[in-house]
Formats: structure tokens, sequence, C-alpha cells
């Protein structure tokens, strides 16, 4: 490796550690203003803690109810991903392996979907939802983000549903195959890098996402994370000594399954482009 090489190398490391401070330092500020008083953290948020005061964890721990929200946090999100990773699937291989009219009618649907800003359908989606009977329920929550999340989903899909030899397909049809037994015993698996891919994504968005949640169920029974803390928050008064412990202990299962399956991310999405 040549002088020049090895400089463009060290200018990339550099800079691609630089980004990487800059995105882990607000987690780090978090992280540290969790076990400070709530004087220091509004005077002083970017000093070392003066006192590390744990109790702040106790106390976040029974205010949030951290056991009871991430519960329901975790039953919308895999309710939520696992919907949309199968629906998008099973769309994905219709539109492109039986191409009709109405094939093409909801392809073309899905894709003036992500044209619609979410914030323009917020009071319409209230509204049919209360007359459905569906507001304020874990089960219309999941089936709106079924909606919201179909059409990112159905496109990396359908790109690694493009790149399946339909020969596979062919043979288990000449054996007798029906093409419900086709799409779960040979599509789907082929198709298991790019849904892990889609659930890993889905699930960060979800997990962490407020806007849903707050429009959709609202109460104590479904709270989620998200809501939880955001009622720390008043207008005369920031509980920031509870909140930020709160969210530390939120962030940490995500931030733990994204550290283990980050390369599996990667493999979906890049075997996606190049299938498709």
């Amino acid at each position: 490796m040549n002088k020049r090489a090895k400089k463009q190398k060290a200018i990339i490391f550099v800079i691609v550690l630089i980004l990487a401070l800059i995105f882990v330092y607000p987690l780090f500020l978090i992280v540290m203003n969790s076990v400070k008083p709530l004087a220091q953290i509004l005077t002083k948020p970017l000093s070392w803690p003066d006192v590390f005061q744990i109790e702040n964890y106790v106390k976040a721990f029974k205010e949030v109810n951290v056991l009871h929200v991430m519960k329901n946090t975790a039953v919308l999100t895999i309710g939520s991903v696992a919907g949309i990773t199968l629906l998008a699937a099973m769309t994905a291989y219709w539109t492109f392996r039986y191409q009709t009219k109405y094939s093409k009618v909801f392809e073309t649907f899905v894709i003036l979907s992500m044209l619609i800003p979410f914030a323009s359908l917020m009071l319409p989606l209230v509204q049919v939802m209360k007359v459905l009977g569906l507001n304020n329920s874990m089960f219309g929550t999941i089936l709106t983000y079924w909606g919201i999340g179909l059409a990112f989903a159905f496109f990396m899909m359908q790109s690694a549903v493009k790149g399946l030899p339909v020969e596979l397909e062919e043979s288990a049809r000449i054996d007798g195959c029906s093409r419900t037994r086709i799409f779960f015993s040979i599509i789907i698996p082929l198709l298991k890098p790019t849904m892990v891919s889609v659930v890993l994504m889905d699930m960060f968005w979800i997990w962490n996402d407020f806007m849903v949640p707050l429009i959709m169920m609202n109460n104590e029974r479904l709270m989620t994370i998200q809501l939880s803390i955001s009622r720390l928050f008043g207008q005369y008064a920031s509980k920031w000594d509870i909140a930020l412990p709160a969210l530390v202990m939120t962030i940490l299962p995500i931030v733990i399954v994204f550290i283990l399956l980050q390369k599996k991310i990667m493999d979906g999405v890049i075997a996606g482009a190049v299938k498709g």
C-alpha cells in the first residue's frame, strides 16, 4: 500500500471517528446526567457529576412504572412489526409474480401513500378509528402502524423478490405444492435477510415513536414508554432527574439489539439492493 492510499485511509478514519463521536455524544450526556441531582442537571448539564445519585433510577423505575410501559411498548412493537413484515412480503410477492390490473392499482396506491404527509392524516385517522371503535385500543394502534409502515417495507421486499429464481416455484408447483405452501416454504426463507432488515428498522421506529400512541391510545392502561416519559414535563416543572434515568432504562434494550444485530441489518439492505 503506497503512502497516498494510507493517507486517504487515515483521513477517512478520522472523519468517521468524528462523526461517530458526534452521534454518541448526546447519548453520553443522557447517561451522565441521569445520575446527577436535579439542580446540577439544570445548572451544569455538561459537567461531570459532583455526586452520583443512583437513587434516580429507583425513583424513575417506580414513578414511570417501567415494567408496565415496557410491556405495552413491546406488545405494540411486536404486533406492528410482525404484521408489517408479513403483509409487505405477501403483497410484494403478489404484485411482482402475479401482475394484473389489480396488482398494478395496488402498487400505485402504495406509491401514492408515501407522498402523503402523516400530519395531514391524523385528524381523519382519529375520526375513522373512533367510528370503528378502535381508538384507545392496542389493536387499533397496531393496525395504524401496519398502514403507515407498509409502503417502505413493500418496496424493500419487492426489490428482494425480483431476484428470486422463478424455477424453484415452478418445480414446487410441479410437485403439487399450493401457492400458499410455495410462499411460506420457499419464498419466505429466501426473503429472510430482507425481512430481518425490515423487522429491525421498524422495531427501532415503533419502539421510540411518540406521535401515533399519542393520538391513538393516550390512556393509563395502554401507556407506552414515550408517553409515560412525556408526562414528566409540565408547564411549570420538569422532572429531568426522573426522565433521564427512565430514558436510559428504556433505550437500553433497543441499543443492545442494534449492537448485536447491526450486521444483519446491513446484510439485508445489501442483499435487497443487489437483487433489485
